[in-house]
């Protein structure tokens, strides 16, 4: 390397210049740091005195919230050292009614203590310093009366000693507290429970009373159905033999006694209809008169046996002997190839065993009632489960009609069995069994037939069409709700079919419309059922229209 005295003047000038610029921007750039960190500090120290008063603020702003609840809580504080005596809080005179401007001391507020628990106090003060652990905090209640007004007052005293140490003496550390209000509020609300309870253990034993009654309502109400039930049997089960055996008589009458014997069946009918109106009333509840479950009306043929083809057979089962030889004859003369037995057990046991194309069921029978028979029957396997059943009953009510036919029952018929009633349930019943699988095609038979008798004749058909269509038209707006989960639409579909079917007593389609849509709310639904249920009513339609309604026009 050249030395520097070996290196040109010119050429040592540019150095020198050149490393003095250097130096120069070092410094600006130095200077200009320093600045920008001066102002940071600045701004950071401003933060910082910004932040000490707002928490000068909060801290003041905390402690008047402090002593205002302190206050307004009536609560002060007492401090006491062994040489130094006992110091309290200002906020002690509120408690004691003390004049604006008078001290309140600890003496103040011992003389305060009402007369009733001053040597309760005392005894226990003794004993706090004497035998209770320091460094726990200690509670008593007392009494106080005011100075201002002479009010019984109650404060709640948190005392704890302390024990002394090199730098702090031994102390006491209190507080009180006025909570007269707090237990004011205490015992209304002991009180309000305590009434609570006793109207919860009084409401028990209404409920217990309610519940005996009830059973001994319910028991009388057994007791009287069971009644009524026997004495219906018992007085239609001889008037069902008399006016059978009034109309197998008729074959045999001639002329110059028919006169008589139309006397003779006028009083039966005339004992009959009375026998109802008395059971019917002692059934009526609340002076209420039942709705009565009618038999289909008679229709006009030809031929005895014209509307029940092939000779069905026939299970008659009835345990009274003269009913039996009764309908036996009316069967047979309707042309039925008839079987009897004598029992609902032995009935289930002949339909299982034989099968048969009909069913006669009396409702009050020995070892086996027709109730418990038809749902024995419907639980066998097979064809055998779907066989057509007649049942026929002493009573006449609606509610029973209904309990029959939810049992399992095709038709019901009051006794005294007419013949031409027999023969429109037997006609209607073979359709069922024949062209329809009954736990698909249920219809109410009464309410299918009265809908249309009550319309003027040139209009049944009319109302047959027109039912069918609506029944169509709602069903497939039901369907069409369903496939695109529309709720509303399925709601208001559902509501127009099942008023339509009810009109015609097509129960099938709304028991099963009801179910699918409680199974929607569940989650996991099938339409199928519903779907076969509205397929089996429209093709049965037409077979009841004429078997019920075409024929009586």
């Amino acid at each position: 390397m050249d030395k520097a005295q070996d290196i040109p003047a010119d050429r040592m000038v540019e150095i020198l210049t050149a490393r003095l610029d250097r130096s120069e921007r070092a410094l600006r750039d130095a200077e200009t740091a320093l600045e920008s960190r001066m102002k940071e500090l600045y701004r950071a120290n401003q933060e910082l005195r910004l932040r000490e008063n707002d928490l000068a603020r909060k801290l003041e702003i905390e402690s008047a919230l402090l002593l205002g609840a302190l206050s307004n809580a009536q609560m002060a504080t007492a401090y006491g050292e062994r040489d130094r005596g006992f110091t309290v809080s200002d906020s002690a005179g509120s408690i004691l009614g003390t004049p604006e401007g008078e001290e309140a001391t600890l003496e103040k507020l011992v003389e305060a203590i009402h007369p009733l628990d001053r040597d309760r106090i005392m005894r226990e003060g003794i004993q706090f310093f004497r035998d209770r652990t320091t460094g726990v905090a200690h509670r008593y209640e007392h009494r106080i009366i005011r100075q201002d007004n002479g009010e019984t007052r109650w404060l709640r005293w948190s005392i704890k000693r302390e024990p002394g140490t090199e730098e702090r003496p031994s102390h006491i550390v209190a507080m009180v507290r006025d909570i007269t209000e707090e237990r004011r509020n205490e015992r209304s609300v002991r009180a309000l429970q305590l009434r609570a309870e006793r109207r919860v253990r009084e409401l028990a034993t209404l409920q217990l009373e309610l519940a005996a009654a009830k059973t001994q309502v319910e028991d009388a109400l057994n007791a009287r159905n069971r009644f009524i039930s026997e004495m219906a049997h018992a007085i239609r089960t001889p008037l069902a033999s008399l006016t059978g055996g009034l109309e197998l008589l008729e074959t045999y009458v001639h002329e110059d006694g028919a006169k008589d014997l139309a006397v003779a069946r006028e009083a039966a009918e005339q004992l009959g209809e009375l026998a109802s109106r008395l059971i019917e009333e002692a059934a009526a509840d609340d002076g209420k008169h039942p709705v009565l479950a009618q038999d289909p009306p008679a229709m006009e043929t030809p031929g005895a046996a014209e509307g029940i083809p092939d000779r069905p057979r026939v299970l008659l089962a009835e345990d009274t002997e003269s009913n039996r030889y009764v309908v036996e004859r009316l069967l047979a003369e309707l042309g039925c190839d008839v079987t009897s037995v004598e029992n609902g057990a032995a009935a289930v046991e002949a339909v299982r065993r034989e099968g048969f194309d009909l069913v006669v069921m009396d409702v009050m029978m020995p070892i086996m009632n027709g109730e418990q028979a038809t749902q024995a029957i419907r639980a066998l396997a097979g064809p055998a489960a779907r066989t057509p059943i007649i049942g026929a009953t002493a009573h006449s009510l609606q509610s029973e009609r209904e309990r029959l036919l939810a049992a399992g029952m095709t038709a019901c018929l009051a006794k005294p069995v007419r013949k031409d009633a027999l023969e429109t349930a037997i006609r209607t019943a073979l359709i069922s069994g024949r062209d329809v699988r009954r736990n698909e095609a249920r219809f109410d038979h009464e309410l299918f037939r009265r809908t249309f008798s009550e319309l003027p004749s040139a209009y049944r058909k009319r109302m047959r069409d027109a039912a069918k269509t609506d029944i169509t038209k709602y069903a497939s707006d039901v369907l069409s709700a369903v496939e695109t989960d529309a709720e509303e639409a399925l709601s208001k579909a559902a509501h127009s079919l099942t008023g339509v079917a009810l009109n015609i007593g097509a129960i099938g389609i709304v028991e099963e419309l009801s179910a699918y849509r409680e199974a929607r709310r569940d989650g996991e639904a099938s339409i199928e059922a519903f779907r076969e249920a509205v397929a089996a009513c429209l093709l049965a339609v037409d077979d009841l229209y004429e078997a019920l309604v075409a024929t009586d026009q």
